[in-house]
């Protein structure tokens, strides 16, 4: 099998395991919960992955690293059409909660079974998410007219659990979709909400 292929049969196991620990929980869910769903065996699973930690970890990080990329490609886009700060961040937030919320299964398992990690995957996974937070906080401070008072880290974590929390409690088929809310939020964090 060339790498490639191992590479996605891997990536698809990784993907079944998601739906799987997002239904039944991580606690709950079994190694062979996982093969059954993916149409292979228990020992062809551990062909790949060496236990139900390493799954979980390599759903999680797989999905960090993905994550950094499209935030990077974001930022360089932005600068090739020279937009101006202001323009530029609120693109940066829309690809970060879009990206957050497009798969559910991947969104419950990074909030609800991260903590399930060991602290070697836990270290590689802060690692991973400070560099995300840096990119968010860097082009944050790129906004000259931003309120002096305002701490530039606070203002990231806000635009970081609204993303998070987002999804967590939106249900399809409501009064907005998920679009008009994240840009709702957006409106909201740059404008304010009270009437001046």
């Amino acid at each position: 099998m060339s790498k490639q292929s191992q590479e996605d049969k891997k990536n698809l196991i990784a993907e079944v395991a998601a739906t799987v620990f997002s239904k039944k929980g991580y606690a709950t869910a079994s190694l062979q919960d996982v093969a059954l769903k993916a149409s292979i065996s228990k020992a062809g699973l551990y062909h790949y992955f060496k236990s139900k930690e390493e799954l979980l970890s390599y759903i999680i990080l797989r999905n960090t690293d993905i994550f950094l990329d499209i935030l990077r490609a974001s930022i360089t886009e932005s600068s090739e059409k020279k937009l101006l700060p202001k323009e530029s961040l609120k693109n940066l937030i829309q690809v970060y909660a879009r990206y957050l919320n497009h798969d559910k299964d991947l969104r419950l398992i990074v909030l609800r079974e991260r903590h399930q990690l060991s602290s070697e995957y836990k270290k590689e996974l802060f690692k991973r998410e400070q560099e995300i937070f840096r990119l968010l906080r860097d082009e944050l401070q790129k906004i000259l007219d931003l309120e002096k008072d305002l701490d530039p880290n606070v203002i990231t974590f806000l635009f970081i659990s609204m993303s998070h929390w987002l999804g967590y409690w939106f249900r399809e088929g409501g009064k907005l979709d998920m679009n008009e809310i994240i840009d709702q939020s957006i409106w909201a964090i740059f404008h304010g909400m009270l009437k001046r």
